[in-house]
């Protein structure tokens, strides 16, 4: 793997920048609000921001209210919105060919009891084997939700 993809993937790693780019994504702006919902320090938002500000994936912009000091505010650059999408595609691959696997070798075990091969505590003992390898719970958490909203 490249050296900047592997500095890439280790900035979306964060699961504190990653939430903070989904709260800016819808609508949050501002700093302290961010580290409010977070239960974070202002300060290590900000070090999040700063990180995410050096890469272009937010931009940095002043607001000056006619009653007080200039207020910083943060939006993420059309380039954060493309990667973003980028990744969530290639986790549903990914997600989708686990899935596809998982269900191939469960539908082994379909064909084997439907056939009279192996007994029925067998059948449960392994399909229940197979859920736990490929987390076929976690896998498909959600899903069902996607398709009734699509």
């Amino acid at each position: 793997m490249k050296e900047f993809t592997e500095d890439l993937l280790r900035l979306f790693s964060s699961k504190t920048r990653c939430r903070i780019i989904d709260m800016l994504n819808r609508g949050y702006d501002h700093p302290e609000d961010i580290a409010e919902d977070l239960d974070m320090t202002r300060q290590a938002v900000d070090k999040h921001l700063i990180e995410l500000h050096d890469w272009g994936l937010v931009e940095r912009n002043a607001i000056f209210p006619h009653d007080g000091r200039p207020k910083i505010i943060y939006e993420l650059t059309r380039e954060c919105k493309q990667l973003a999408k980028v990744f969530d595609r290639i986790g549903d691959k990914y997600r989708n060919s686990m899935i596809n696997r998982a269900e191939k070798d469960m539908e082994q075990f379909d064909i084997k009891l439907a056939e009279g091969e192996i007994a029925e505590k067998i059948y449960d003992k392994k399909i229940n084997e197979i859920k736990k390898r490929w987390k076929y719970e976690v896998l498909t958490e959600g899903l069902q939700n996607q398709d009734e909203n699509n």
